[in-house]
């Protein structure tokens, strides 16, 4: 259910959200927070195993484009921002929530991990979010913004979670820094922090880094 708000205070703006996977996911969380302060959203989902748990949000959010988005898969994520730019012309956010790291890169030291392993885990992990930014800038000729969702990882050394440390910090990093001055854009890159141990998966999107703006945080603690 779409929660309801009284002020519309997103109305009239428009984001792609990336990374709803089912009701649990927190794109899930995201998309039903912006939809609640009025944004029209664009909803992907992986594949056609994914579609039949995605596609009944999707209509839930109203979403007017829904397409498929496996950023391991040439020209689909290009395809998205091609249908975005010829629907909608400008776009206001998008919502990076996508990670994967092969199963033997998720075991054991992060010297043991081989480099296949590592790349890909960085590949999907943060490198496609420097390709949204990429894409993305040109429709957001008025400035915009760029969500992605970071981990306790990226700030302490957590021994059950150890080689998802490097892609987040250095996705993170990516985000407060590079990012907001890779070009001559007004876009605002906003990592959030999640943290399951201590709040439900629609929460985590509620807690906020230091580098966001004080504005938004007010305006998503309205859903909370």
């Amino acid at each position: 259910m779409i929660p309801v708000v009284k002020a519309k205070l997103l109305e009239g703006k428009k984001g792609i959200i990336v990374g709803i996977a089912n009701e649990n996911s927190i794109a899930w969380g995201c998309a039903k927070a912006f939809r609640a302060l009025g944004s029209e959203l664009a909803v992907t989902y992986l594949n056609e195993k994914a579609k039949k748990y995605v596609e009944p949000l999707a209509r839930e959010l109203e979403a007017p484009i829904f397409m498929p988005l496996d950023v391991n898969e040439s020209g689909q994520m290009e395809a998205v921002f091609e249908r975005v730019a010829k629907d909608w012309s400008t776009i206001d956010f998008v919502v990076h929530s996508i990670a994967f790291s092969p199963k033997d890169a998720l075991q054991g030291r992060v010297a043991d991990v081989t480099r296949d392993g590592f790349l890909t885990t960085m590949d999907v992990s943060c490198w496609t979010f420097i390709r949204m930014a990429h894409l993305a800038e040109p429709l957001m000729s008025k400035g915009g913004s760029l969500f992605t969702m970071t981990y306790t990882a990226a700030r302490w050394s957590l021994r059950t979670t150890i080689s998802w440390a490097s892609p987040k910090q250095h996705l993170k990093a990516w985000s407060d820094t590079s990012l907001p001055n890779s070009g001559r854009r007004a876009f605002v890159s906003m990592p959030f922090h999640l943290d399951r141990s201590r709040h439900g998966p629609h929460r985590e999107f509620l807690s906020l880094t230091p580098c966001s703006i004080r504005q938004k945080r007010k305006l998503l603690h309205e859903v909370s």
